[in-house]
């Protein structure tokens, strides 16, 4: 690991807009701008976002997307605006590539600001549009677990010292541990979709949760970082409704780190000085909660970042497997002209069915991120998973039974 301070100062270099996104409840849409560089930046980004550039039938998406937004923008936003000539520049206009969307928004130059401003808006209607296409029920949920898994499990390894270790070889933070929760049992889901208000399997967010815990609090900030720079998440995809921070006091963090940075580059103080301080200086955060709404079944005491993210899931069409299934059984000899009849009309239906070759739609996980001390003290009190179990059931037990019970309790014995 570059332990040097230019090294070091690299490592504690924050976005703080997109940091804002990911755990302090912003919306990526009320971004106003995008921190694109280059145009294999943007190349990288539009394929961790589900989509690649490259590949022609992802090129023909993106570009119906685009056409979509612009007609959204001129029918439905600015209607008469867009009539008096109120219109985009050309160059956006007719863009046939995000990525050219994309480095226009990145593009903070005064001279082009009205034009930065138009890619922001339809970047805006293009990423809800995607998500409307990308809602889906998921028939292969162990292929959205793997393939979720996969992005993480790349930067987690262990060092000549057996410590686990969270980034790349040059660039990481230890861990203590993580934890995947990979299942989520049936009496759990049915418990959680009784004591939501919207009683819908599209609520149940955590079928994947991960947890990240690191040996020093404020490593935490350096892990949610790695989270976007390394595209485990990225960050428009992220519900910034579920984001929860109730672990690290950000704003103080952030007051340090700057100053601590600025300290290290101008060799006031040394690298080694610059770790140990910034440890000592990372504090809990006061209050119980920042951000959205604490769920109501969690202890007040539970103390972690938590995302929720989506990653855009594809695998193959179930119906594929069957049509081979049911040609091999056509090529039986043994087989009778009436179960070869049958398996011809299955044949022919599984046929009109498949429409594509690929099922795709946004997969919805939750990521926690916490210090072992933290992650000590949530196992205990009012802050254990028992008694957030507990919680559910009492909820579930009123909303289900309240009239029964109100009924039994009025029986005389």
């Amino acid at each position: 690991m570059d332990t040097s301070a230019e090294g070091l100062s690299k490592l504690w270099d924050f976005n703080w807009g997109i940091m804002d996104v990911l755990i302090g409840g912003k919306s990526s849409i009320d971004l106003h701008e995008m921190k694109i560089r280059n145009w294999q930046d943007a190349t990288e980004f539009l394929r961790y976002y589900g989509y690649d550039p490259e590949v022609r039938s992802d090129a023909l998406k993106i570009h119906s997307v685009i056409c979509e937004a612009w007609n959204f923008v001129e029918q439905y936003l600015m209607p008469s605006e867009w009539a008096r000539g109120k219109q985009p520049p050309p160059h956006l206009l007719y863009a046939h590539d995000a990525r050219d969307i994309l480095l226009a928004a990145s593009d903070m130059r005064p001279e082009v600001a009205l034009s930065q401003a138009w890619a922001c808006a339809v970047l805006r209607v293009m990423h809800t549009i995607a998500h409307i296409e990308g809602v889906a029920k998921f028939a292969d949920v162990e292929a959205a677990r793997t393939q979720i898994m996969n992005r993480f499990l790349r930067f987690i390894f262990r060092d000549q010292e057996g410590k686990l270790r969270f980034g790349d070889r040059s660039s990481n933070v230890v861990l203590d541990r993580i934890e995947w929760k990979l299942r989520k049992s049936r009496e759990s889901i049915l418990l959680k979709l009784l004591h939501k208000k919207a009683n819908v399997a599209e609520t149940i967010y955590d079928l994947l949760g991960i947890r990240i815990i690191t040996k020093r609090l404020a490593d935490v900030m350096v892990v949610v970082k790695f989270l976007r720079e390394f595209h485990m998440v990225t960050f428009p995809n992220c519900n910034p409704a579920r984001a929860r921070n109730s672990l690290i006091d950000v704003e103080s963090f952030k007051h340090n780190v700057d100053m601590l940075r600025e300290m290290l580059e101008d060799q006031r103080i040394k690298p080694e000085e610059f770790t140990n301080i910034l440890q000592g200086l990372t504090k809990p955060l006061a209050g119980h909660m920042s951000g959205s709404a604490l769920n109501p079944h969690s202890g007040r005491n539970y103390r972690a970042i938590q995302l929720t993210c989506r990653q855009l899931i594809r695998y193959p069409n179930p119906l594929l497997r069957w049509q081979e299934k049911l040609r091999r059984h056509l090529d039986e000899p043994q087989l009778t002209p009436e179960a070869r009849e049958i398996c011809q009309e299955f044949m022919n239906l599984a046929h009109c069915e498949v429409t594509e070759l690929e099922i795709e739609g946004f997969f919805p996980f939750e990521l926690q991120v916490m210090d072992e001390k933290s992650a000590a003290q949530n196992a205990l009190g009012d802050a254990s998973h028992d008694r957030y179990k507990q919680s559910q059931i009492k909820a579930a037990r009123r909303r289900i039974l309240n009239r029964v019970l109100t009924m039994v309790e009025a029986t005389p014995h």
